[in-house]
């Protein structure tokens, strides 16, 4: 009895600290009104885990004693399988009746019966895992994804979670099915599927939990593969090792106490994968219902005859790039006379997320707070926004990705915040992206370049129907869409994804394969759609009496600048009635010069008037160096040469990390 019990205490601490082990580290702040909640939910794991044991030891218990070479029957009196039967009238003789072990006198429904309910019984540990596995897959992983990258998604957990529960109770059924047919051809074809799935299970949370620091983007872009080939050694140590464990256990317990093995590995990782869970919802919970809006399409060409003010925004449309471009296309000095490119010119940061709130409110954000919660007061109390308004300017933004968890939406006409949900006709279309997210994050490095992900999919998914940033779509809107008039003055801004990746355009907007193409070829596509824009501005009257800002939120690098030759943006401003040939100017400019050149372009400035550096000048201007999906740290750098000159980029000591 003492050896049992020391082992058994010996299981429970490895299990215990197996738990904490493999729990998914989250950094969160657990203040006293969810310590009460966090303490029921350890509460609960507790209960369930000792139902659990309770229920299961005695299955368990014969196979583990056996792989630990203990014998359960030491210090016990043996009980014979012999019944004994008494005869009330001979009470002094014992008679002693042997009932043989046999199924004879057995109906051919009773051993139908049987069968069945052997069946049964063989599919428990099916069932274990297939509820622990679609839990992963279908609840734990989207949720973990959306909680850890709330930012990059529009919808938030009233219209997720719904959709995640109905693609768990698609999934159950179907995998259960596969197991049952897998149990009618044999037996030994059920116990392999049984140990691939287990095999496959394991391997998956390790690769899904603990090997995706190095994930590629799940933006669109071409990934090179070839520089995973060290991810792929490992995982594939992983995967020997994992199953080579579950065969050496296999060996010793065999088939009926792998079964065990295999409830026991599913519910401890159900109970892990919860934990994990929990502790992420509590690092989100402030903006898990984060408010739904939708920038749709409304307003989009209406325009006024008395003043207007536009800012097109092409997406990763490097100056330099641009430059170079344009010494091929002649046509461009007519298209964008009264035009002037501020080629000498560096954006704040290098990614789209951060940029974006930046350009339209000019507050440069430091890691100081969460991220949506920055931009929602950054957005509510812009100066500028507020001089557009009390100017009576009609607002719109045409924008897809900006975060934002306020009330103050409804002062851009065509941003829709009430009745916003999933298009009921992309139900499946939302759960078939959510199911390749997770594929893309669990399987090993070899099989994720076959999904092709795309978190930006997901945008088309709203309803109503909202503004695209697609660059064929808007081409198409500005062709065919009839512009409309309004004695009101307008503020417009879009954003379309210009020359960023994937490269699938050709100078005339028209779609080509990725493989044939270039980011040359999208700068070309984007300044068609710059071209056609103001052409479309021109046709309707209202191109004099209209500040136009074509602009990029940073640049591109498509050579060996890497990430520091992402600072400098293609500019273009044309102000209000200004006339003159197309204009270079290499005035040392920066983004934090937006919000005075906006103020000045609305008192009719022209586009040289709207900053104070002057070509010659000496000028530092400040960077924000980040990762994507990795922006939670900042590092500041300076550049006081010319702004294409990545080599020149030096750190000021400075960083900012976001505290979770």
């Amino acid at each position: 009895m003492y050896r049992l019990l020391k082992t058994t205490f010996k299981y429970l601490y490895f299990s215990a600290a197996f738990l904490l082990l493999f729990t998914v580290p989250v950094q969160a702040y657990i203040d006293p009104s969810v310590m009460t909640y966090a303490i029921q939910a350890l509460a609960g794991i507790a209960i369930a885990l000792g139902t659990f044991f309770g229920l299961y030891w005695r299955k368990i218990r014969k196979p583990v004693l056996k792989f630990f070479n203990l014998d359960e029957t030491v210090g016990r009196e043996e009980e014979s399988d012999e019944l004994v039967f008494f005869d009330p009238s001979v009470m002094k003789e014992e008679k002693r009746i042997i009932l043989p072990k046999t199924a004879e006198g057995k109906t051919s429904e009773d051993r139908k019966k049987g069968k069945l309910r052997e069946i049964a019984e063989d599919m428990i540990p099916a069932l274990f895992i297939t509820l622990s596995g679609c839990f992963m897959v279908c609840i734990y992983a989207p949720l973990d994804l959306f909680f850890n990258n709330k930012n990059e998604f529009w919808f938030n957990a009233g219209i997720l979670v719904p959709q995640l529960i109905r693609m768990f109770c698609m999934f159950v059924p179907a995998v259960l099915l596969i197991y049952l047919l897998c149990r009618l051809i044999s037996k030994k074809v059920y116990s392999g599927a049984l140990f691939i799935s287990t095999a496959a299970f394991i391997c998956s949370y390790i690769q899904g939990n603990f090997r995706i620091r190095n994930l590629p983007p799940m933006d669109g872009s071409s990934v090179d593969w070839t520089i995973y080939d060290t991810e792929n050694a490992i995982t594939a140590i992983i995967w020997v090792i994992v199953i080579t464990a579950l065969l050496y256990v296999y060996k010793y317990v065999r088939d009926k106490g792998f079964k065990a093995v295999v409830e026991v590995v599913s519910c401890l990782l159900l109970v892990i994968l919860s934990v994990s869970l929990f502790t992420s919802y509590l690092g989100s919970r402030n903006i898990v219902e984060k408010s739904v809006f939708v920038s749709t399409k409304d307003h989009e060409f209406e325009v006024s005859d008395t003043e207007n003010f536009f800012i097109l925004v092409v997406d990763a449309v490097d100056a330099d790039r641009y430059a170079d471009v344009f010494n091929s296309h002649p046509e461009y000095q007519e298209w964008f006379e009264d035009f002037t490119f501020f080629q000498n010119v560096t954006s704040i940061y290098p990614f789209t997320s951060r940029a974006i709130p930046q350009i339209l409110t000019g507050e440069v954000y430091e890691n100081e707070m969460d991220f949506t919660e920055f931009v929602t007061q950054a957005m509510d109390r812009c100066q500028f926004f507020q001089t557009l308004e009390n100017d009576g300017y009609r607002m719109g933004i045409y924008e897809c990705e900006l975060p934002y968890n306020g009330d103050k939406l409804h002062r851009f006409e065509n941003m829709k915040t009430d009745d916003v949900d999933l298009n009921p006709a992309a139900k499946n279309t939302f759960i078939k992206e959510q199911f390749k997210l997770t594929l893309f994050k669990y399987l090993p490095y070899y099989f994720k370049k076959f999904i092709h992900c795309n978190t930006n999919s997901f945008s088309s998914m709203i309803w109503p129907e909202p503004f695209l940033m697609v660059n064929r779509d808007f081409y198409e809107d500005l062709l065919e869409d009839n512009v409309g008039h309004t004695g009101d003055k307008v503020f417009r801004y879009y954003h379309v994804e210009g020359g960023h990746v994937p490269f699938v355009y050709d100078k005339d907007v028209n779609s080509i394969p990725e493989e044939e193409g270039t980011y040359r070829q999208n700068v070309e596509a984007s300044m068609t759609i710059a071209g056609a824009f103001v052409n479309k501005l021109r046709e309707a009257g209202v191109y004099d009496n209209a500040t136009i800002i074509i602009m990029a939120d940073h640049g591109y690098s498509d050579d060996v600048g890497g990430i520091m030759d992402r600072f400098n943006p293609l500019l273009m401003i044309k102000s209000f009635g200004e006339k003159h040939p197309y204009a270079v100017s290499q005035a040392p400019l920066s983004y934090v010069d937006l919000p005075e050149a906006y103020n000045r372009l609305l008192e009719h400035k022209t586009a040289e008037e709207c900053f104070d550096a002057r070509e010659g000048d000496a000028r530092v201007r400040r960077l924000l160096w980040l990762e994507w999906l990795k922006e939670e740290y900042m590092v500041e750098y300076y550049q006081d040469g010319y702004a294409s000159d990545y080599q020149n980029i030096k750190p000021t000591g400075k960083e900012f990390r976001l505290e979770q």
